[in-house]
């Protein structure tokens, strides 16, 4: 395959960007500026942290698997780290669709 190097370069931005997209639009904008953090917010916020940091280590290990591209085979690996990015991101929001479903958020009404 002429262009196998470039799939896991490829994941790799778009786990650091998932990670940066993901600390941009939920982490860095939590709470109110006087301090108050509401009940869902306070419990998704771990969630985002845990999966930003699930995200940037996946980024390192396509840039392994990228690295190793040149080597040898990575068809398998590729697939296997694919595979557990999609249970983890569903799992992941199927927490947060709990969390939005039972607590209260700090919309208004």
């Amino acid at each position: 395959m002429r262009f196998k190097n470039i799939y896991p370069f490829s994941l790799a931005i778009a786990m650091f960007s998932a990670a940066i997209k993901l600390y941009l639009t939920f982490v860095m904008w939590l709470g109110f500026p006087d301090g108050f953090i509401a009940e869902l917010e306070r419990a998704e916020e771990p969630l985002a942290i845990y999966l930003g940091w699930f995200f940037l280590t996946m980024g390192v290990v396509f840039l392994g698997l990228g690295a190793w591209s040149f080597r040898g085979d990575i068809g398998r690996p590729v697939i296997y780290a694919c595979i557990l990015i999609v249970l983890v991101a569903a799992t992941g929001g199927a927490v947060d669709l709990y969390f939005r479903s039972y607590m209260m958020d700090s919309r208004g009404g």
